[in-house]
């Protein structure tokens, strides 16, 4: 006898589940990415300069 195609209701409200978390954490990131300005990214090189520096230093240095 083989079972039939119905899927289980919990496995339904589990796929629900994990949908709507992807959906509420890919809003969240998009929010954060839309209200990036300059003076983030400014500082952001400002902070970091060293070790971007660095990292050119060693791919240009070969």
């Amino acid at each position: 006898m083989t079972k039939g195609n119905t899927e289980d209701p919990k496995t339904g409200s589990r796929m629900e589940c994990f949908q709507q978390g992807v959906w509420k954490r890919t809003l969240s990131a998009k929010k954060k990415v839309q209200s990036i300005t300059k003076d983030d990214i400014k500082s952001y090189l400002l902070r970091n300069a060293f070790v971007l520096f660095t990292i050119v230093a060693v791919i240009f240095g070969e």
